[in-house]
């Protein structure tokens, strides 16, 4: 009897321990995807790249200001009448993830050309993701702009 407790016993914290692998640690490319997509939403001017790559209760934290996917989605309009060009790259420094959160630190440099003006911007930012229905999604930002 007491060897079959034992067997039990094992069998449950090895159960226990294999649950915690249902969402193993996943490729950090998987991660850091929905990031380069929300971006892609500036240079395409596709608004819906932003609610389809962050969770409904999604919240940037830019620069002393709380903004939400309407936030952006109000600020983010195309002028057809100016040329209007965005260039992102990542340097991803830091890429964690438990279970079914993760978080992700980089900094995000942009050329921003509209009309005959360019801009250089660069921000050091993290995300917090969670994986809903098998897909990660940016739930919180935090961006803070860098000087030149």
């Amino acid at each position: 009897m007491k060897k079959l407790i034992q067997i039990i016993g094992y069998s449950f914290i090895s159960l226990l321990l294999g649950k915690s692998d249902l969402l193993a640690q996943v490729p950090v490319d998987s991660l850091h995807q929905p990031i380069i997509r929300f971006f892609d939403g500036f240079s395409q001017l596709n608004t819906a790249l932003f609610r389809e790559n962050t969770t409904p209760d999604f919240v940037l934290l830019e620069a002393g200001m709380i903004w939400t996917n309407d936030t952006l989605v109000s600020k983010v309009k195309p002028n057809p009448n100016m040329l209007y060009e965005r260039k992102n790259s990542f340097t991803f420094l830091t890429t964690e993830q438990k279970g079914d959160m993760a978080w992700v630190s980089y900094w995000n440099q942009a050329v921003i050309r509209r009309g005959d003006q360019i801009r250089n911007a660069r921000w050091l930012e993290s995300v917090v993701l969670v994986n809903q229905s098998g897909r990660w999604k940016i739930r919180m930002m935090h961006s803070t702009p860098m000087n030149k």
